[in-house]
């Protein structure tokens, strides 16, 4: 009997469930669909093998033709892109990017969940959550960064569902939830470690805030922090292995402060007559942008709205090993020691507004295919949702604003890693999931004040109309009465 009733019943909740999380589900698969479509179809992962992509797969392939040996350079970026491609190459061949592409495309669509999830649990306005997940499946920019194997797509995909998962603690309080924020806040560090700064700030929100918050407890942190730690300490593990040297994740965090703090736009690493006998550089392509909009405007005799300005020079040149850490601190120390503290405030804004202009997304902007598609979308965004989205800030101050300000935390993260180091419109990519979020809830908050206020004008103008009539009506009364 139970049995016979059970069937119908599931039936019944799935069906419900179906109609509740509607919107969820067409969304869901709209950007699966066009993702698959994009990573298998139009930008198939395998045919865009160069520069850092070919650095990660080259990686990958050693690490499956020799795992057990170690290479110093598999720690100066971060390893755990490398290590998720090796993964498939052992499983599906060497060659075969197939699976991958496929991989990726799951990420994505991760991500969009994610967002809507977030937008559901958080805004108050009914149109945001589909309005997100319907922008996000032809967004872009994250779409684009999806079709190149780099740390970006997996650790958007790490970062957004950290970002759920802590959301969830916020209303529900359970320990799995923390669990899972722990989880992959620490997998998410393997692929880029800027969302440690992130997991420090929403620390320090909570100490604050945490009587707004009163299901998130001490001891969730403490939850979240033993998966973290797990995996920081065998990332500790890995640096330590490959490099004999003590390390968290990657040796490269130097190496970008030095771009940041001296404004060089190039680093190069020469042969040294010993163990380093090849040449290796690096310069972000953001900066390279800006020194090529610093050319064309002096050819049309004005001059740029922003540039660098390097303290030393604009190449940066030793003898060595590219991921030298003392020739890059003592960089940092030197340019630190000529310059001024305004200097330095001027170049973390330079630093911060790469974050949303002056710069087309690397990739794309070195590939005249996608260059033009990927500028529109750059422009987009700055002129759309960057002043929007960046007003979440707000919501940090006030303590009736701290479900928002929970979340808001990463923008600041974003902005104060970049302060450090330097910004790109590719670095974002990552974030936009969450930073559209950010900027429809500021679009409709306006709409909600502007309709509130135009309610009460015309309910106060009624008001008048009514009150001048009133008394009329009184004294005719009156009169009637008396006589």
């Amino acid at each position: 009997m139970s049995v016979a009733v059970s069937g119908p019943t599931r039936a019944r909740r799935l069906l419900a469930w179906i109609v509740a999380e509607r919107w969820t589900i067409c969304v869901v698969l709209a950007a699966l669909l066009v993702r698959l479509h994009w990573n298998l179809v139009v930008h198939p992962l395998g045919d865009y093998i160069y520069s850092d992509m070919n650095g990660y797969v080259t990686r990958a392939d050693r690490l499956v033709r020799d795992p057990w040996t170690p290479y110093e350079y598999n720690a100066f970026f971060p390893f755990a892109t490398h290590m998720m491609v090796a993964a498939f190459k052992a499983v599906f061949g060497p060659k075969n990017y197939t699976p991958l592409g496929i991989w990726y495309a799951l990420m994505g669509t991760a991500c969009v969940l994610a967002a809507m999830r977030v937008a559901l649990r958080i805004s108050p306005y009914r149109w945001v959550p589909p309005a997100v997940g319907l922008l996000l499946v032809f967004y872009y920019p994250h779409l684009s960064v999806g079709g190149y194997i780099l740390s970006e797509m997996p650790f958007s995909a790490c970062f957004m569902l950290a970002v759920w998962f802590s959301v969830r603690l916020v209303d529900r309080g359970r320990m799995g939830d923390a669990v899972a924020m722990g989880v992959f806040a620490g997998l998410g560090a393997l692929f880029r470690p800027q969302i440690l700064m992130a997991v420090a700030l929403l620390g320090l929100f909570w100490i604050v805030r945490r009587k707004a918050l009163p299901k998130v407890r001490l001891v969730h942190f403490v939850a979240a922090g033993v998966p973290l730690a797990i995996l920081l300490g065998l990332s500790a593990a890995h640096f330590r292995w490959n490099t004999g040297r003590n390390g968290l994740v990657s040796e490269n965090g130097p190496f970008n402060m030095t771009f940041g703090r001296c404004h060089n736009s190039k680093i190069e690493a020469l042969p040294d007559g010993g163990k380093y006998k090849g040449k290796v550089h690096f310069r972000p392509p953001e900066f390279l942008q800006l020194n090529n909009l610093k050319d064309r405007k002096h050819k049309e005799g004005v001059e740029p709205p922003i540039q660098l300005n390097p303290t030393l020079t604009d190449v940066l040149s030793y003898p060595g090993y590219i991921g030298d850490t003392a020739q890059h601190k003592a960089y940092i120390r030197e340019c630190l020691a000529k310059t001024s503290l305004w200097t330095q405030v001027e170049y973390s804004y330079t630093n911060v507004i790469l974050l949303w202009r002056y710069n087309v997304p690397w990739p794309d902007s070195g590939r005249a295919q996608w260059r033009d598609a990927s500028r529109w979308w750059t422009r987009v965004h700055e002129n759309l949702f960057a002043l929007p989205s960046v007003l979440i800030l707000f919501t940090l101050f006030h303590r009736r604003t701290a479900r928002h300000g929970w979340v808001a935390v990463h923008m600041l993260a974003v902005i104060v890693v970049a302060a450090l180091y330097f910004g790109g419109t590719r670095h974002r990519a990552s974030y936009d999931p969450l930073f559209l979020f950010f900027a429809l809830e500021a679009y409709a908050f306006t709409f909600a004040a502007i309709h509130r206020g135009a309610t009460m004008a015309r309910d106060r103008r009624r008001a008048r109309a009514q009150g001048d009539t009133a008394p009329a009506g009184g004294s005719s009364a009156q009169a009637s009465s008396s006589s």
